[in-house]
């Protein structure tokens, strides 16, 4: 296994190596919030890729977008730039046909995950490049804010005397940090729950609180689920956390209390 590549000047490959995916495993920042032993959690990763070119079998690029859909239970995630740089190493591989293409990503991606990887690889010509939709919601980015902290407190949560049914809120409003580069991720988060009506300034203002954490999109994700799930109590809850693009890549992290297939996921937001 190679060192990881984020932070390091790293050249591109000259030819197709899925040595270059670089795992993270997952269950240091879940054991850091005690997820397992606090709460029930199911969810779906949802990545876009945008640069993903090789020869034919005549030797002309092809391009395409692509999907992949990781399951929150696979034992790691997949440090972007790594796969950044593993795409990148089609450049200059001939394939026979589309479907071997994806076929070695299904292979490489399931490999390093340690889960089975879905992955849809989109024509240009036939991909829709308007999915962007009416969001369905309330925004609480007009919210007064409190004092926003240098780190997430989940105390900053509260509920009212109400109850929600179904509520949707959203916020464009949320920002955190890669932890090895420093860099800012931005983000749109969308919430779904039934139960205590949550205070939606509180929640503002404890979502702006991420923006000096460093943690990757997925540890974000999940510790904003575990903060609602124990601090408001509802009794069903959906999150969905869509980072801007960075690299030709976005990700979009999404956790619930119900089991979710990969037809659930939201259509790309205007940002991405």
């Amino acid at each position: 296994m190679e060192k990881n590549p984020l932070g390091e000047q790293t050249e591109y490959p000259q030819k197709y190596n899925p040595d270059i995916l670089y795992p993270i495993p997952r269950w240091p920042a879940r054991s850091l919030l005690d997820i397992d032993k606090k709460i029930k959690m199911y969810g779906i990763d949802h990545w876009h890729a945008y640069e993903i070119s090789w020869l034919n079998k005549d030797g002309k690029p092809e391009v395409r977008m692509a999907e992949f859909f990781f399951n929150a239970d696979s034992e790691n995630i997949v440090e972007s730039k790594s796969l950044k740089l593993y795409l990148n190493s089609f450049n200059a591989e001939q394939f026979a046909n589309e479907k071997e293409v994806e076929q070695n990503i299904v292979t490489d991606l399931s490999k390093v995950s340690q889960s089975e990887v879905k992955v849809v690889l989109q024509n240009l010509n036939v991909a829709s490049l308007d999915e962007t939709s009416t969001r369905i919601g309330v925004s609480i980015d007009k919210e007064s804010v409190g004092t926003i902290e240098k780190e997430p407190n989940e105390q900053l949560l509260s509920v009212t005397e109400d109850v929600a049914f179904d509520e949707e809120l959203h916020s464009d409003l949320f920002r955190s940090n890669c932890p090895v580069t420093g860099q800012p991720d931005w983000a749109s988060i969308h919430i779904e729950y039934t139960g205590p009506q949550i205070d939606r300034s509180n929640l503002l203002t404890y979502l702006c609180s991420f923006r000096s954490h460093q943690g990757y999109h997925e540890e974000c994700a999940e510790r904003i689920f575990r903060d609602i799930s124990l601090q408001c109590k509802p009794t069903e809850l959906k999150l969905s956390l869509n980072f801007l693009r960075r690299g030709g890549i976005d990700i979009n992290v999404y956790r619930s209390t119900e089991v979710m297939t990969s037809d659930m996921v939201i259509p790309r937001l205007a940002r991405q």
